[in-house]
Parts: structure tokens; sequence; C-alpha cells
């Protein structure tokens, strides 16, 4: 099956219907990106995280593809494909396939936005401003190409219908301007995909753990490789053959792949917390089960309860004769060089170890915080607010280094 453009403008022909495969590509996509959408917000809600920015324009951008969906459906089902070659859409299909491929464009500008919000929390100052700038030129080409998608085109007949606004462009300029912003929107996603690595290679994580979460962040790379190829699949030509219709059925898929995709992307990297706590607890049951199961482990654990619910044993026990017993919190946690002796009123002497101050744990006074770089506090708490919940790794080793004290003699 040959699918490249051929030249058949003089012999009458049918079209071959994408119907059920467009209906296939658009509502799988569709599928992925709403359960992974909603995952997103369900934890941050559930984590008493407040929706941002880019929750919010991720939300909206989900309502517009939901909409542009079902109207390149309803149009391929209700006229888009011709009975054969001799036939033209009227003026009503032709509105209907201006409005889809504004929706597409909005599509694809705001879910990038999305994203490039969420990175202007966790930028530097140079960071923010790279990128305003490619969210600024990305909406402002968007723009654009709405109101170009409208104009009557100059050199071309049948594009001057009473629908169309009251300016013309030629034919070879539109279509130079769709395709440079197409080409502009992949840059941008090569550029958000960069980005992170930037971000989090300053951050006091283990090397292992700083590859993992910015591969997680970038695969926005993986979109951007998509649209090339839909790109220059595109550029082949698309003549009016058989499969001329096939053929724009299964570019509206690459077209709302580029938009999912981005979505999913943005959405991976808040799950992987939620993803390690399914992990911990089927390790925990795991390990549930395999001790109810063995019976010298509850054996084991039976006598260890038994011996803390007896409690210390009673003077009676030891002849009479009294020991003193000393409090947990006052045994030290670490060896100590420094010992004092203290006498009770019988005359007996009990070691009871004080540490010393110069022996103490480094922990700050009350009245002091340990010194921490403004810039750390900034990164963990971007990163925790973001969704990426960077302040629950505290458990799986990813917080940073705690800074060092010094000891101070007080007396």
């Amino acid at each position: 099956m040959d699918l490249h453009a051929r030249n058949h403008v003089d012999e009458v022909h049918r079209f071959i219907s994408p119907y059920t495969e467009l209906n296939a590509g658009l509502w799988t996509l569709f599928a992925g990106t709403t359960v992974l959408l909603a995952l997103r917000i369900w934890i941050k809600t559930s984590r008493k995280h407040r929706l941002w920015y880019d929750d919010h324009i991720l939300i909206v951008t989900w309502f517009v593809l939901m909409a542009n969906n079902s109207l390149i459906v309803y149009e391929f089902g209700n006229g888009y494909v011709l009975e054969d070659s001799t036939h033209q859409w009227d003026d009503r299909m032709r509105i209907l396939i201006n409005i889809s491929s504004c929706g597409t464009l909005i599509g694809q500008a705001w879910s990038k936005t999305a994203f490039g919000v969420t990175l202007l929390r966790l930028g530097t100052r140079r960071i923010q401003w790279v990128v305003w700038f490619c969210i600024i030129t990305m909406n402002l080409w968007m723009v654009v190409k709405l109101i170009l998608q409208w104009a009557q085109i100059c050199d071309k007949g049948g594009y001057d219908a009473w629908w169309r606004l009251d300016f013309c462009v030629s034919w070879r300029f539109r279509e130079d301007f769709k395709e440079g912003g197409n080409v502009w929107n992949i840059i941008m996603d090569f550029v958000f995909a960069t980005i992170p690595w930037f971000i989090i290679r300053k951050l006091e994580l283990r090397q292992i753990e700083k590859i993992g979460l910015a591969v997680v962040m970038s695969l926005g790379m993986v979109v951007a490789i998509v649209s090339a190829v839909r790109v220059a699949w595109k550029d082949n030509g698309n003549g009016r053959d058989e499969w001329y219709m096939w053929r724009n059925g299964i570019s509206q898929v690459w077209y709302s792949s580029e938009i999912t995709g981005t979505i999913m992307v943005q959405c991976i990297p808040v799950l992987r917390t939620f993803i390690r706590e399914i992990q911990a607890t089927m390790s925990s049951q795991r390990l549930s089960n395999k001790t109810n199961t063995d019976p010298r482990s509850s054996r084991r654990i039976s006598g260890f309860s038994k011996r803390i619910s007896s409690g210390p044993p009673d003077a009676s026990e030891h002849g009479g004769k009294w020991s003193p017993r000393i409090e947990l919190k006052e045994v030290p946690e670490s060896p100590l060089e420094h010992q004092k002796e203290i006498s009770f009123d019988d005359d007996r002497t009990s070691p009871v170890l004080y540490p010393s101050r110069a022996m103490s744990w480094p922990f700050p006074r009350e009245d002091t915080r340990p010194a921490r770089s403004m810039d750390d506090d900034r990164d963990t708490a971007s990163l925790s607010s973001a969704g990426y919940e960077y302040a629950e790794e505290v458990e799986q080793g990813l917080t940073p280094t705690p800074a060092r004290h010094r000891h101070h003699n007080s007396y």
C-alpha cells in the first residue's frame, strides 16, 4: 500500500475513510491523558497541595482537547470524507475545519505553556527570562496563525468566502508561516526538555537521583521527536488521490499526539512519589505475610512482646536489694568520655551518665537557626509546591545533606 501522494487530478475516484482509525487514535490518546491528569490532580489535592497556574492551564487544555476531538470526529462522520473526487466541501464543513484547526493550535500552545509556567517556579532568574521568552513568542505565533487561518487567499480561488476576514495573504506566505510555527513548537519542546538539567544539577541529591528526576522532567523530548516526524511526513505532500482523506485523518491523530503527549509528560513526575508509596505498601504486606507464615518468627516476636509488657523486675526479685532505675531519657545516645556520679540518701552510689557540654550532639540552640543557603530553601519549596514531592522524599534518601553546625560551649 503506497501512502505517498499521487497526481490524480483528472481521474474520478472514491476516497478511503479513516473514521475507524481516527476514533481509535484520538480517544486512546485522550483516555491516557485523562487518567494521568486525574492522578496528578488527585495526588496534589490529597496531599493538601493547592492547584497552581500550571494545573489550571492543563485542565483548560484538557477541555479544549476534548471539544476539539469531538468536533474532528463529527467532521469525518458528517461530510468531511467526500463521495468522490468530483465533490467539494461546502461552507459549513470549511467553517468546522477552521474551528478544529484553531483548537489544535490553542492546545499545542497552551499545553507547552503549562510546562513553561512550572519551570518558572523552579529556575533561577536567568532561566526565568529564557522561559518567559519562549512562552511569549510561542503564544504570539499561535495568535497570528489563528488570524491567518481565517484570512482570505489572494492568489487562490475558493478562499474569498463571506465568512473569512476582510484581508488577504498569499498562499505561500500562509503555508510558510504555519510551517514555521510548527518548527518553533518543536524547538520549544527541546528547550523545555533541556532546562530541567540545569535546575536539578544544583540540588544536593545523589547523582543517580539527579539523573532520574531530570530524565522524568525531560520526557518532552519524546514529544519533540514525534512532532518532527509529523512535520517531515506532512512535507511529502498530500495529493488528491484515493488516500487523500485517509492521510488527513491520520494527520489529526499526529497533531493530537503532540497535545496529549505534552500533558502526559508533565503528569509523570508527580506520580513518582505515588508509585513509591505503592511499592512501599506492597513490600510491607509481603513482609507481614512472611512473618505470619513463619512460626519461628512468630515465637520470637511473641517472646519479645512478653518481655516488653512484663516490664523491669521488682526489688523483691533481687533479694530485697534496691536498685535505682534510670529513665530512658537520661541515657545518652553515644559513648561519652566524661562521667559523673551522684549520691543517694542511702549512701549508695549509682553511675548516672551526664553528657559533657563539649561532647554533646551538635544540635543548634532553640534561639538559633542553622545556616542554610537561600537557594536550597527556594529549590526545595519550589519542587514540593510544584507537585514533585521533593519535601516528601525524606524516607527515600533524597533530602539534602544537613548543614554542619559549630560546637558552642555555653555555661
